[in-house]
């Protein structure tokens, strides 16, 4: 799917107070445009078309310093003050003619579940409010027999409050399309394109979406502005706050300023360093965690957290950097020996900042850690990072191994998802767009090539979202015992146990409602292209199997969409074994 954003207007409303109507900050450091951006790109809509006019040299600026990594087409109209926004669609027809389309003007907030509901719409939609007063310069519709029949700012009989944000399947496109272009090849292009849409609505199969008094409006005016900085601070959604952002130092600062800062605890990866020396303001810093982080360890970097009576908590690093920054902000370990219990408040919020595209940890309100060999994986809301940083610049030092592995890790979390007992309508979204984004991404990434690492750490967000929802199943339960006797990264592990769960769930008749036969045979031939084996020290004994039947993650395994067996399980691990 596409998305194309209507910004060629001059926003004469708004007054002096932006040279671009898109560009007014709705939180400190935080544009609409950039409330819009990092909304889609949270959905996992990557593919981006913006139409620009008055001041687009300003636009166009902003948008390469903030976004040089992402899929952003600017569309300029040249006749950007003679003209209304339908000739702009016109201008970025042959764009976005060959996809679904999100459209949406330039001047909305929306909370982003709103955004979940179009996306998840198997049908073309728009967005209603049948519990909001009729606007006076806003859209309306009329409604009628369960579609839209009309959109006008006029006042019309038995309309609804409406707003410009449409999720329109392709065939319904072209013909909303088709009619524009016959409006603008007649110079009829001074007029909404609501106009054409209206010409056409006996054909175009467009259905209301009621937000029934969820946020979605307009800010076309200072009174706007200033109800939206207001309802900006009250979406219900902004529990996490993710910045995808190129060079994102800038923001760790903006997101300290934030909070009152004085002292950070940053946990770090240890090869990060050259990065930390970086960062130039008052903080603790501590990366004594093994790659598997143990309880002691979380014990420690609290103790050095209330020692040094810190304020806040950045991870930067892989999923371990990040669990363990969990691990200081929730748990407790006051009651001595004990595997430590979950706090009732956060010692402090948190900002994490991974530097792999693979677990999609700082996504998930879950932390895994272990107590005496053995794995715990704990479950709380608020383990949920306040803040998120997805910045490439942040990938550049990865090995290709492990950024193999943990591309592969990502991959596997969204496909597992999608077959999960625990899936919704909602996992299924993010899993699905983050297969998508890997599988075209993926030669890029592994290429070094500019702008594909920025869209794999989308991914594996996307991914890390979808497992927070649906969680993973019999690949994950099964992986964890080979990570520690191969001594092999827990993508390539979970990946290896993939293949073999897949094709059971094939052999079972399951049915598989995103997957098919195919898409098995895709992610098998990726696997393969990979050639990971090598990494693979081999160390087998006649009690291996045990041990790894023995080791199975229960909970995982209970995921799982079909019973399978231990007798099952064995032959499973006894084929992973024979490749090798």
């Amino acid at each position: 799917m596409k998305a194309l954003i209507l910004n060629s207007g001059t926003g004469s409303r708004m007054g002096a107070i932006t040279p671009c109507k898109c560009l007014v900050e709705v939180d400190a450091g935080v544009t609409i445009l950039d409330a819009q951006i990092e909304a889609l790109l949270n959905c996992g809509i990557n593919d981006l078309y913006i139409t620009t006019g008055h001041n687009a040299d300003v636009l166009k600026s902003y948008i390469g310093e903030h976004y040089p990594e992402n899929q952003i087409t600017l569309i300029y109209n040249p006749l950007f003050d003679q003209t209304n926004y339908i000739y702009s669609i016109h201008l970025a027809r042959s764009h976005v003619d060959d996809d679904d389309i999100l459209l949406l003007h330039g001047d909305l907030i929306f909370e982003q579940n709103v955004l979940h509901d179009l996306l998840a719409a198997d049908k073309s939609v728009m967005v209603i409010d049948t519990t909001q007063p009729l606007p006076e310069k806003d859209f309306k519709a009329v409604v009628n027999n369960g579609r839209v029949k009309s959109v006008s700012v006029n006042l019309l009989t038995d309309s609804v409050y409406a707003q410009p944000m449409y999720k329109l399947l392709q065939h319904d496109w072209n013909l909303w399309l088709g009619e524009i272009e016959k409006f603008c090849s007649t110079g009829n292009i001074n007029v909404y394109a609501e106009n054409a849409l209206n010409e056409i609505s006996t054909s175009l199969m467009l259905y209301p979406l009621d937000i029934k008094g969820r946020k979605c409006f307009e800010i076309d005016n200072p009174e706007d502005l200033a109800y939206g900085v207001e309802a900006y601070q009250q979406m219900p959604d902004r529990l996490q706050t993710t910045c995808f952002r190129y060079s994102s130092f800038d923001k760790i600062h903006e997101f300290l300023c934030k909070n009152s800062v004085i002292k950070p605890l940053i946990i770090y990866d240890n090869n990060l360093t050259y990065l930390i020396n970086k960062l130039v303001f008052n903080k603790v810093t501590f990366n004594s965690f093994t790659p598997n982080p143990d309880i002691s360890d979380v014990e420690k970097a609290i103790a050095l957290f209330e020692k040094e009576k810190c304020d806040f908590i950045i991870s930067i690093g892989g999923g371990s950097a990040i669990d363990v920054a969990k691990g200081v902000k929730m748990l407790d370990f006051s009651d001595s020996g004990s595997a430590g219990r979950l706090r009732d408040t956060p010692r402090a919020a948190s900002l994490a900042i991974p530097t792999t595209a693979g677990t999609g940890s700082e996504a998930t309100c879950f932390t895994v850690l272990y107590k005496d060999g053995e794995k715990l994986s704990i479950e709380h809301s608020r383990f949920l990072p306040e803040y998120v940083i997805l910045d490439a610049s942040f990938l550049t030092t990865l090995p290709e191994y492990h950024k193999k592995s943990a591309m592969l890790d990502a991959l596997c979390q969204a496909i597992e998802s999608l077959w999960a007992k625990g899936k919704t309508k909602e996992s299924r979204i993010y899993a699905q767009n983050a297969i998508d984004i890997i599988y075209k991404n993926a030669d890029g990434y592994i290429n070094n090539e500019p702008g594909y690492a920025q869209r794999m750490l989308q991914a594996a967000n996307l991914a890390g979202k979808a497992i927070n929802i649906g969680k993973t199943t019999a690949a994950h339960a099964m992986s964890y015992k080979l990570t520690d006797h191969f001594g092999i990264a827990h993508g390539h592990a979970v990946a290896m146990c993939l293949g073999p769960v897949w094709a059971h769930l094939i052999e079972s008749n399951h049915p598989l409602e995103d997957l098919t036969e195919d898409d098995y045979r895709k992610f098998a031939k990726l696997y393969d292209s990979f050639n990971l084996n090598y990494m693979i020290k081999i160390n087998t004994n006649t009690k291996i199997f045990d041990e790894l039947i023995l080791s199975i993650n229960k909970q995982r395994l209970n995921n799982h969409p079909v019973k399978i067996s231990e007798e099952q399980l064995k032959s499973m691990y006894e084929e992973i074994l024979s490749l090798l």
